[in-house]
């Protein structure tokens, strides 16, 4: 690829605004809850991310979703996160079409939704914005809470702990312009890898489409969707491995394996490109924990 070629359009008034939300949340990126992204059991209930891509069917899953991993960048750090920003700015946050008209009628929707569902509050005032009041990032009408300071505050390897352990999605999701171009299917297997890494960065992971279902709760087309959207994009690299035989048999059988790319979010132009500011030291929590340790003694 020409180093100096954009692997896709951007959005002028989405990156001018996504700069100017960076400066606000002064964070490296959003703080994303494992039981949001995935569910312990596939008897359990669908976990939060796949409820907010298929909501209650139709469409706008994907706004949805984005939204809230926008809600929740802007939160982190934040003791009680309220926000009071105008549904066109969100659009265009979001790089949405018309943001001062179909762009903010969608955001409308979605927090609408949202509210119904228990993953925000929203306070309705005469003549302004309503003022967003971030829930708890399971959907049950709790307060938020950012995981970072519960993750350090409760006992190593405790089941209260690990409830809070998170994944980090870096702001150059919003800055460098993909928050706009990737599908919610792209965006929901880019969290499930972060999610399979359990931490340890740069891992190969396996998704396959019963993991995809039972872990996800996400359908064979959107996982395969998103996968390949992701590594056609470059941030997934995609491996071929030996699937183990269990008898004597001399056909080769491989699966896809995938590895997340370092700092891919910053690489739209074939190349890396750090614009971190001096404000991320304002963010106690940007820095990514190590939770290999954890999973050793759990082996």
């Amino acid at each position: 690829m020409n180093l100096n070629e954009l692997k896709f359009r951007r959005d002028s008034l989405q990156l001018e605004t996504a700069h100017e939300a960076a400066r606000h949340a002064g964070a490296a990126g959003a703080a994303v809850r494992w039981r949001f992204i995935a569910r312990a059991d596939a008897a359990e209930q669908p976990p939060p991310m796949a409820r907010i891509l298929r909501g209650g069917g139709g469409r706008g899953g994907a706004t949805r979703l984005k939204l809230f991993l926008s809600l929740l960048w802007l939160a982190r750090g934040r003791p009680d996160p309220v926000f009071g920003y105008p549904a066109q700015q969100l659009a265009s946050l979001l790089g949405l079409p018309s943001p001062s008209g179909a762009g903010a009628r969608r955001i409308h929707e979605a927090l609408k939704w949202l509210h119904g569902q228990g993953f925000v509050a929203l306070e309705h005032r005469p003549g302004e914005a309503a003022r967003i009041h971030m829930l708890d990032d399971a959907g049950s009408g709790a307060a938020y809470q950012a995981p970072g300071p519960l993750v350090a505050r409760k006992r190593k390897h405790s089941t209260e702990r690990e409830k809070h352990f998170y994944v980090q999605l870096k702001r150059e999701l919003w800055t460098e312009g993909w928050i706009s171009h990737l599908s919610g299917a792209a965006v929901a297997m880019y969290l499930a890898a972060l999610h399979e890494e359990r931490g340890r960065t740069g891992d190969a992971v396996w998704i396959s489409p019963r993991i995809g279902r039972e872990r996800y709760d996400l359908s064979d087309e959107t996982r395969g969707k998103g996968l390949a959207e992701l590594v056609n994009l470059g941030l997934l690299n995609l491996e071929k491995r030996p699937v183990p035989q269990a008898s004597f048999d001399e056909r080769y059988r491989a699966r896809n394996v995938y590895r997340v790319v370092p700092n891919g979010l910053a690489k739209v132009h074939g190349e890396s490109r750090d614009d971190l500011t001096s404000r991320d030291s304002l963010d106690p929590f940007a820095m990514e924990e190590d939770f290999s340790s954890y999973f050793a003694d759990h082996a």
